[in-house]
């Protein structure tokens, strides 16, 4: 592993242990009970433990450690020279995903902490945050990121466009990686502009359509082109 991958794994193992530590800092200065979950209107609907908070916390970073160690491994059952400069390849990719993720997620986290503290503090009924807008904002950046990042990736199980129809298709799969990574980067663009005119749920299915419309596209698109070949 070269000085800078070794530098991205270490950055990512730290911001994997941020989110829960965010919420361990945070809950001790939590009144015992916090709103803990919101309707589609952004009303508060249930209150419960301020230590909710850390179980939200951990699922964080549990999903920056399995970023972490398929970055790790990658290259754990690659056979031939090939195969582990994709592997290499491929884990420099995740690392960069389990950066962006993790950033966004422990930011999330914070925004959380603030929101229930205020929340709690004022007796409110419905949400001081603009939950679905941040949400919006970071999904569109994340889609952003990932756009980027898919023509970069090279054969492989587990990231990118993987369909059975590209297996034994090599330039099926570099192109399908390119369309894919249109998409999503479309999408993240159509994520953040319309983040700032909506608002409610309305983000939240926003953010569904473009991630799925982005998700049908490189199926339709990789499928084509492996036909031509």
């Amino acid at each position: 592993m070269s000085k800078k991958e070794r530098v991205l794994s270490w950055i990512l193992l730290v911001l994997c242990a941020a989110p829960i530590l965010t919420a361990v800092v945070g809950v001790q200065f939590l009144p015992d009970q916090i709103p803990v979950h919101y309707n589609a209107a952004g009303e508060i609907d249930r209150w419960g433990s301020k230590y909710e908070e850390l179980v939200l916390g951990v699922c964080f970073s549990l999903s920056g450690w399995i970023l972490w160690l398929v970055s790790r491994f990658s290259g754990a059952f690659a056979d031939t020279e090939t195969e582990r400069v994709q592997a290499r390849a491929n884990a420099h990719i995740v690392r960069v995903i389990g950066i962006a993720v993790q950033l966004f997620l422990t930011v999330l986290e914070v925004v959380m902490l603030i929101g229930a503290a205020q929340e709690a503090a004022a007796g409110a009924v419905v949400s001081s945050i603009p939950f679905y807008k941040i949400m919006g904002i970071g999904c569109g950046i994340l889609f952003l990121v990932l756009g980027n990042i898919m023509p970069k990736t090279k054969p492989n199980p587990i990231m990118g466009v993987r369909l059975p129809w590209l297996e034994d298709h090599p330039e099926a799969w570099r192109k399908s990686q390119r369309a894919g990574g249109i998409a999503f980067a479309a999408a993240g663009a159509l994520c953040l502009v319309l983040s700032l005119f909506l608002q409610g749920a309305a983000l939240f299915w926003v953010i569904m359509i473009c991630a799925l419309g982005a998700a049908v596209v490189s199926c339709i698109v990789s499928l084509r082109f492996s036909r031509a070949q």
